[in-house]
């Protein structure tokens, strides 16, 4: 405001000069004039003065009157004259300083000029980079809202068809309760006709009993009657006789029954200090075998911990373990840390991941393996054949222990050892139960339950129903749990990445091919787990070296239209492994 002022200002004085400069030029014109008129007035007056000294010379009163006139016309000219020198002067003046104040204007319409231009490109400038920002931002905006109208749709197509799986259960749930009251109504039935049917066997053995008393009775009458007289004097003898007898019988039962109580109060206190010696030893070896082994697994034949003597000394272990099995596990007090150590040792003994050596320690797999399947005969010893006719199976008592512990360690001993598929899909089953609780995720993951599976997921294992089974456990491990990292970082290692390439490879081959064959679904749980493990920067390595970004590319152009969820996964997988590039 302060400049448009100023400049206002300017104009004003510069037309003011500009007036006053037509006025000087006007009044010299005006002086110029009036001189040219006072010149011709002199002339034409001396003119006629010649005229009239010629003609009369009364007329000299009249000429001194003229020259007077002339003498005050030319003094007025004079000062007219001076005053035009004077009004020429301040003329040129006025026209300096016009022109002085025309240069001074052009400064300032150049310094306004250069000042507006530079302003008008800065703010230019900072309205093209917010600009940029904008745009920036819109399309990260428009892509987030893509991605949530994808992963909307996918949720509303999974929740639709949970709808439809819930609708499903829940008529079969009905089915089922309907099932459930008929037959706990036949077992009512059957309850009632077993009580009925043993009272009639009681009642009727009550009445064979009575009739069978009263026929020996009267037979001892009849023989009484008969022989009373001729056997008095034997009878008193024999009498005598089986009543020493029956004194040194008594007596040598109470001697033998005194003699196994001393022995077994002696027997007692040894049994618990070797119980405890053999709970310390366990407890000790323990430890011992995880200082050994190392974060990593497998282990590999160049590091300190893989010893071949050391193998050998887990194996002759291990067989000792197997002899007494039995013993150990019947033991309460001895059952989990006997289920530790031959847990660790069998992770010992598996760590070079090769099956050439398997078969040596075959033998004490079986044995391990059938104590541990081996069912409680005390606990189901209560099962009524009713129960057996209609198909109960005996579950191990192991996978039914209370304490978690125990239930783990001879799942994964079950796993290490076991080659029965029956006895396999049971110790899935209870692992996947027990699963549920997020602390039992927890254990699992610490005792390094990872290796266990592992053996399932080797290409020699072909059975479809196991690997599917590896990988939902797999899959309920990968859950938002304290323990998510150390699993990930388990998995985080060449012999894991191998076996994901292959099964990859397996999935892909898997049409048109005798290999195990992968529905989509297990596809899609593959895809979560490498979602997982690909927020980690370090596995970008094993991701570039077994060439999965190429599989997944293929994976999302092949299941474009079939699985949206999968295609999705792949993205975010696809994504992660781009921000760990840059």
């Amino acid at each position: 405001m302060d400049k448009m002022t100023c400049y206002e200002s300017n104009m004003s004085a510069l037309s003011l000069l500009y007036s006053c400069d037509d006025q000087s030029s006007n009044d010299d014109n005006n002086d110029r004039i009036s001189g040219d008129d006072d010149d011709g007035y002199n002339q034409q007056e001396q003119r006629s003065l010649g005229d009239d000294a010629d003609i009369d010379t009364s007329f000299n009163s009249q000429h001194s009157v003229n020259e007077m006139k002339v003498k005050a016309v030319a003094s007025v000219y004079d000062e007219l004259n001076i005053i035009r020198q004077k009004l020429h002067a301040e003329n040129e003046r006025l026209k300096k300083k016009a022109f002085e104040l025309d240069e001074w204007e052009k400064r300032v319409k150049l310094c306004i000029k250069t000042e507006i231009d530079k302003r008008l490109l800065v703010q230019k400038e900072k309205y093209e980079n917010e600009l940029i920002q904008y745009k920036e931002q819109l399309t990260k905006l428009i892509k987030d809202n893509k991605r949530l109208n994808d992963t909307l749709q996918v949720l509303r197509e999974s929740n639709e068809q949970l709808k439809k799986k819930l609708y499903e259960t829940e008529e079969i749930n009905e089915k089922l309760k309907i099932q459930i009251k008929q037959t706990e109504k036949r077992s009512e039935n059957l309850l009632r006709l077993n009580d009925i049917n043993e009272q009639k066997v009681k009642d009727l053995e009550k009445v064979s009993l009575n009739s069978y008393n009263e026929k020996l009775l009267t037979i001892k009458k009849s023989q009484n009657l008969n022989e009373c007289s001729k056997s008095t004097d034997t009878n008193q003898s024999c009498c005598r006789n089986t009543s020493i007898g029956e004194f040194c019988l008594e007596h040598n039962t109470s001697s033998k029954q005194i003699s196994p109580i001393n022995n077994a109060s002696s027997s007692k206190t040894s049994s618990i200090a070797s119980v405890d010696c053999l709970n310390f030893l366990f407890n000790w070896l323990c430890e011992i075998t995880q200082l050994a082994m190392s974060n990593e697994w497998p282990l590999t034949s160049s590091s300190n911990e893989l010893i071949p003597s050391n193998i050998e000394k887990y194996s002759k272990l291990l067989s000792l373990l197997a002899d007494q099995s039995n013993y150990y596990i019947n033991n309460s007090k001895l059952t989990l840390t006997y289920l530790k150590l031959t847990y660790l040792s069998l992770i010992y003994v598996e760590c070079p991941t090769n099956t050439t050596t398997r078969h040596l320690y075959s033998c004490s797999y079986r044995r391990i393996c059938e104590q541990i399947l081996k069912p409680n005969q005390l606990k189901h010893s209560k099962i009524t054949a009713t129960d057996n006719d209609q198909g109960h199976s005996k579950s191990p008592c192991l996978f039914n222990d209370n304490e978690p512990l125990i239930r783990l360690y001879s799942c994964l001993i079950v796993l290490l050892t076991c080659n029965k598929i029956i006895d396999l899909i049971s110790c899935y089953n209870q692992i996947r139960s027990d699963m549920n609780d997020v602390w039992y995720i927890d254990l699992f993951v610490s005792n390094h339950g990872h290796i266990a599976l592992y053996r399932w997921l080797k290409p020699p294992s072909h059975h479809r129903r196991l690997i599917f089974d590896t990988i939902d456990l797999l899959l309920l491990l990968c859950t938002d749990t304290k323990s998510l990292k150390i699993f990930l970082k388990q998995l985080s290692n060449d012999t894991w990445f191998h076996l994901f390439s292959q099964l990859a490879q397996q999935c892909q081959n898997s049409h048109g091919t005798t290999a195990t064959s992968f529905d989509l679904k297990t596809i899609e749980k593959l895809a979560i787990l490498f979602e997982k493990l690909s927020e980690l920067d370090d596995n970008k390595r094993y991701f570039l070296k077994y060439n999965f970004i190429y599989i997944f590319k293929e994976w999302k152009q092949k299941y474009i239209n079939d699985s949206p969820f999968l295609v999705l996964n792949l993205k975010s997988t696809l994504l992660n492994l781009e921000q760990g590039d840059k």
